[in-house]
Formats: C-alpha cells, sequence, structure tokens
C-alpha cells in the first residue's frame, strides 16, 4: 500500500504503510468494500479551447513541451479525455462560423481558422497520448441561422435551419477526421437554458431532443457516424431531472441519445446526479464543465479552489459520473484571452510575456484522481466514518485499488483504513487530499 498527499507543504508526498489485520477494529474507520461495485469510468481530461491553443502557441517550443507533459505524459496528470467547441465559444479570439451568409452557404464551409491553433495543438496531444478520446460541443450556430441574428445573447436556432446546422456538425466531424482527430461524442448544445454575453443559443428539453432524433442522428448515421454518441442537457446540475424527463419523453429520444453531461456553477446536487443515475442506468453521465471563475471565487486561496475541484468530482463520482472533462487546459496570466473579458481561473497557466509556466494547486488535487483512476476503472464502495473525510474509490482493469480521500477541514484527521480485514492507521493533515494505492 502507498499513500501520496498534497497540501500547502508538499506535492505528492509518499508515505509507505504497514498493513496489518484489524478484524474488530470499528471507530474511526474508512472502510473498502472491492465487491460492491459501481459504474465505469471513462477517464478524466480538460478543454482544448482556441485560447489554451493560442496560449500555448506563444510558448518556447520547450514550455510547449512541458505544457504537453503536464497533462498527457505519464509523470504528468495522464489525461485520456478532452472537449472541443464547434466554431467558437467565449475563450476564444471571437465570433466565427464555419460557413459564411451567403445562398450557398454549404459551399462556404471551412474549418481553416481551427487549423491556426486549435489542431495543431490537438495533435502535438494526440503524440503523447494517441488514445485520446474526444467530446465536442457547439456553442452557437452561425448568426444568420438564429432568430436574433447573431452568435452572442442567446437566441433559438431557426427551424428552417435544423437540418442545415447538424449538416455543419457533421461536417465538421469528418472535418477533423480528416486530420486525424477522431470525435467520439457530441452534444446538441452548450448551455441551452442560458442566454449568455458571448456564444449561446437556447433550446427547451424538447426541442433538444427533436433535434438530436430528427437532425443529429440522422446525419450522423447518413454519413457513417453511427458510432459517434450524442449527449444532451450540458449545463448544470439543479435542472437534470426535470430536463432529462422532458427529453426522453419524446418519442425516438432514449434510442438516439446516449446520454447526459453537465456542469457545476449551481452547486453540487449529487442527489439529483444519482437520481438520474438510477432513471436511466444505460446512459453516459459527463461532466464536461467547471471553473474557477474570478466574479464568484476573488479572495480564495489556491487550496479552496483546489477543494472545489475535489469536492465537486467525489460527490460526482459516488452519484455516478461516467467521466470528468475540466475547462480551460491552459489560460495566460489575465485567465484568457477571451472575447467578453469573461476570465477564469485554470490549473495551469502562462505569462507569455516572460515564457512562464504557473501550475495551481488545482493541477495536483486533479493529478489525485487522473493519474490513478484510469479509463475502464469501476467504483467501488468507500464508506467514512466522518463527513470531513470525502471519500471515493476504485477498481482499475490492471487490478490496483485507488481511494482518493479528501480533508477540507481545519483539523488532522487520523482514521483506520480498512480493506477486506486488512488495514492501516493513516493521518491526514487539515485541507490535504491523499490517494492511497492497493
Amino acid at each position: 500500500m502507498k499513500c501520496y498527499v498534497t497540501n500547502k507543504n508538499g506535492i505528492f508526498q509518499e508515505r509507505e504503510t504497514e498493513t496489518a489485520h484489524h478484524a474488530g477494529a470499528e471507530m474511526r474507520l474508512v472502510k473498502v468494500y472491492p465487491g460492491i461495485r459501481g459504474q465505469e469510468f471513462l477517464g478524466f481530461g480538460g478543454a482544448m479551447t482556441e485560447a489554451s491553443a493560442y496560449v500555448w502557441s506563444r510558448m518556447s517550443p520547450e514550455k510547449q513541451d512541458r505544457l504537453m507533459q503536464l497533462y498527457f505524459g505519464e509523470k504528468g496528470n495522464r489525461y485520456e479525455f478532452a472537449r472541443l467547441h464547434i466554431q467558437s465559444c467565449d475563450f476564444g479570439l471571437g465570433n466565427r462560423a464555419y460557413v459564411d451568409d451567403t445562398e450557398n452557404f454549404m459551399d462556404t464551409f471551412s474549418i481553416e481558422e481551427d487549423c491556426r491553433y486549435q489542431i495543431p495543438f490537438i495533435r502535438e496531444a494526440l503524440k503523447r497520448n494517441p488514445g485520446l478520446s474526444f467530446l465536442a460541443s457547439p456553442w452557437s450556430p452561425p448568426a444568420f441561422m438564429k432568430s436574433n441574428h447573431e452568435m452572442n445573447h442567446g437566441g433559438k436556432l431557426l427551424e428552417k435551419y435544423c437540418d442545415a446546422w447538424a449538416e455543419i456538425m457533421v461536417r465538421y466531424l469528418l472535418a477533423y477526421r480528416e486530420k486525424g482527430i477522431d470525435i467520439q461524442r457530441i452534444t446538441v448544445q452548450n448551455e441551452p437554458a442560458a442566454v449568455q454575453t458571448w456564444d449561446s443559443c437556447i433550446y427547451t428539453a424538447r426541442e433538444e431532443a427533436e433535434f438530436a432524433v430528427k437532425y443529429l442522428r440522422k446525419h450522423l448515421d447518413a454519413a457513417g457516424l453511427d458510432a459517434v454518441k450524442i449527449l444532451i442537457w450540458d449545463h448544470n446540475k439543479d435542472l437534470i431531472i426535470e430536463r432529462c424527463e422532458e427529453s426522453f419523453s419524446v418519442e425516438g429520444a432514449k434510442d438516439a441519445v446516449d446520454g447526459i453531461a453537465f456542469h457545476w456553477y449551481s452547486g453540487d446536487h449529487f442527489e439529483a446526479l444519482a437520481h438520474v443515475r438510477e432513471a436511466y442506468p444505460d446512459k453516459e453521465l459527463i461532466f464536461t464543465e467547471g471553473c474557477v471563475e474570478y466574479s464568484r471565487y476573488a479572495g480564495k486561496d489556491q487550496i479552496s479552489y483546489a477543494e472545489l475541484y475535489a469536492h465537486d468530482i467525489i460527490g460526482d463520482l459516488k452519484a455516478g459520473m461516467n467521466g470528468f472533462l475540466d475547462w480551460n487546459l491552459i489560460l495566460d496570466e489575465k485567465g484568457g484571452p477571451n472575447h467578453v473579458n469573461n476570465f477564469c481561473d485554470a490549473p495551469v497557466m502562462c505569462s507569455v510575456q516572460e515564457d512562464e509556466i504557473e501550475i495551481k494547486m488545482s493541477y495536483y488535487y486533479l493529478g489525485h484522481f487522473s493519474r490513478f483512476i484510469r479509463p475502464g476503472a469501476r467504483r467501488i464502495l468507500v464508506s467514512s466514518y466522518s463527513r470531513n473525510l470525502e471519500c471515493v474509490g476504485f477498481e482499475n482493469p490492471d487490478g490496483t485499488t485507488a481511494v482518493v480521500i479528501l480533508n477540507e477541514s481545519d483539523q488532522d484527521m487520523k482514521f483506520e483504513f480498512l480493506c477486506r480485514q486488512s488495514g492501516t492507521e493513516l493521518t491526514l493533515e487539515a485541507h490535504s487530499i491523499m490517494t492511497v494505492v492497493m
């Protein structure tokens, strides 16, 4: 058994432990039940936005390699999953679409702008991890296809363009495949219930499902992309039950839709997520976005930011989450670039002028999960005696077990770690995270 601990005093501090027989132990326990199993896990990752790609492109070759190793290298966070955006999003250099507003707009389709920053960035990641999986999300259709005639500030996709927009999304997947980037999952719309000052578009739950059934699934299948999975919602957990109930009431939706994507911005709502897991056991549950927003969390320290990640990941995993995608992999020192100044924190940030990399504590807290819980792992039951010790565990395909334990409290926690009546006494200091590997 090995333990790795991160806190303000050190990163991945390795602690060797000796196990002994603890058959009668019953107090101060963290108990692992390998035989009680839950969902299979797909992997951890983050978003390869135009902002991240642009910042990466401006760093020196040595620092570019360092950034890739941090996320995709065997000695880094070993990410296996990435989110891409279809057309533009707020974390980019501006609004842009793949087609022009002309009579024969489909003839103008091009991903040429993606080739400036995003595709080279993605290809470098694939060199480190050729098995990287991708999920893609649209923030907005082209402006002329929308009721408000702009990509920002919400608006709705006009019905007469539903078929064309689905075809553009499929052309995007095919164009990326030609570049050597195979995208396995697609969401109907990022944050379909939010009118944002940036790229956004509104769908009701019924409209999302109808678009998936009548247009997107049809075009995917016709293009030979029947293996590509469609996910709905891609928004906060507070409405996830209602949205799923309405979407899956649409005829054909349960066949056309493969999963539900969700974000964290409205808070925990782990119980709602657990209900969705139980109600739709054959659907994937993938966390697709979360970040530390400067507008909401200004003034907090890096440990607080890191604990925000760990607390949410543990709660979501225990509720049945199959995959986790952080927001921007890399941002500049301002928390951008962002074309509407919607800046935020990222686990790795770069001072472009100084060619310096700043690794935040959240990066290491994320690594306590991603370095040890591998794709194909199955969740196992972990029971804690105290709310101050939040725990989750997985058994990996190679037979190893990883248990992550978080202590957000102001006091050190001493406990007995027990698995199959063998265990050891451990101490997890205040505001620390531990991964136990067996």
